[in-house]
């Protein structure tokens, strides 16, 4: 069998949180330890490239199906050719009441519709109803050692996912999901897959199944989904941070940690979250202690149990100037990044030169103890001559 390679590339979400968003949450692997009642799911079967179409490749409607459930799913055809972009979306309209996926194949696209949603859940039995969905699942499966099939650029009613989701050169089934009550009273998610390697000729062998349902157990409703997470540096010493909650539900506060190396984070405050709430809350936190040239921020979240979340990790550099310099009480802290020799030079307003150092290593630190009350200039210059002045008072 020839080697492939093609991809199904997500359809443009029309909700965004901002164009700047850097939210970076992501799936959680494995399967949730708790009870959920699948509700609705969309499963693409037969996922190979090949030039006929292949024949209920695609169902759309109650995942959980027997073949003698007649009207709890749509099933469709779809020729995947050899175009190697296909891109697909994922919609539950409660005011329709309709269950839908949206996936163009080439030049051609295939409109799945699953319709009447809640009078086929109560006939099939389900306790739970659509608009109280909170739970996503996502299952990928693999057939044989030489196909890989990756799901990624996930984005949840506008929210991004972070992170690749995959199957790679193994027979069997690799779980991830998510609780998120954003998906509550209806939903639409969009993603990438990428597929490539020798796929074997079976319906069931290689495919991607999304599942969506309810549970009720502990962890079903997250305390906080989490929206935007910003840092920008204001000054030499100063960072602000931003950050965005689409709901809240029981929390408490927030922790800002900080790291020098992202890995080793320290709390250095704590913010009081609004509580409970249905609406976009935004908070800024302003860190006047950031004098080092790269800063890693983090949230913990913490809800009225005590129980923790993390946020995303944000970073922020020294606005990308080559040297940074602060006062830290009777020296001044100068970071460069670039590495070399520089001359380190003291003066006053006047341009007398007060003192003169020559440093090699990143980072130095300069004691003006003694120096009387009033302006000084420190300047640095390279090997190149080339020079940067950063003025403080004493």
């Amino acid at each position: 069998m020839k080697t492939k390679f093609y991809s199904l590339v997500v359809a443009v979400c029309a909700t965004f949180i901002s164009a700047q968003s850097i939210n970076a949450q992501q799936l959680i692997a494995g399967t949730f330890s708790g009870t959920v009642e699948n509700l609705l799911g969309v499963r693409y079967r037969n996922v190979r490239n090949v030039s006929a179409s292949q024949s209920q490749a695609l169902f759309v409607g109650i995942p959980d199906l027997g073949s003698s459930r007649s009207g709890s799913r749509v099933d469709e055809t779809l020729n995947y050719g050899t175009s190697g972009t296909y891109t697909f979306s994922i919609t539950y309209n409660p005011a329709l009441n309709t269950f839908t996926t949206v996936t163009s194949i080439g030049a051609g696209t295939t409109t799945t519709t699953f319709n009447n949603v809640s009078t086929r859940l109560t006939t099939d039995g389900k306790t739970a109803t659509a608009p109280t969905i909170n739970y996503f699942g996502l299952a990928v499966r693999t057939q044989n050692g030489s196909s890989t099939i990756r799901v990624s650029d996930l984005v949840i009613e506008g929210i991004p996912f972070t992170g690749n989701y995959e199957r790679s050169n193994n027979n069997g089934e690799s779980q991830w999901y998510t609780i998120n009550t954003n998906l509550t009273n209806g939903f639409t998610i969009t993603g990438t897959v990428t597929l490539f390697g020798n796929f074997t000729s079976s319906t069931e062998g290689q495919r991607i199944q999304f599942f969506f349902g309810y549970t009720a157990a502990s962890g079903g409703s997250l305390p906080v989904t989490w929206g935007d997470f910003t840092a920008k540096r204001n000054n030499s010493s100063s960072v602000q941070l931003n950050w965005e909650t689409i709901q809240e539900i029981n929390a408490s506060h927030f922790d800002v940690e900080r790291s020098e190396d992202g890995v080793r984070f320290t709390k250095i405050s704590s913010v009081q979250a609004v509580g409970t709430t249905q609406s976009r809350s935004n908070y800024i936190f302003t860190d006047n202690n950031a004098g080092a040239a790269v800063y890693y921020y983090r949230l913990a979240q913490y809800d009225n149990d005590g129980k923790r979340t993390f946020s995303s990790i944000a970073k922020v550099g020294n606005n990308n100037t080559k040297t940074l310099f602060a006062t830290t009480g009777n020296s001044v802290r100068i970071q460069f990044f670039e590495a070399g020799t520089k001359q380190i030079r003291l003066m006053n307003t006047n341009g007398t030169l007060i003192r003169q150092v020559t440093v090699s290593n990143m980072q130095a630190d300069l004691d003006v103890t003694g120096l009387s009350k009033g302006v000084y200039i420190m300047q640095a210059v390279d090997g190149k001559g080339q020079s940067e002045v950063f003025r403080f008072m004493r």
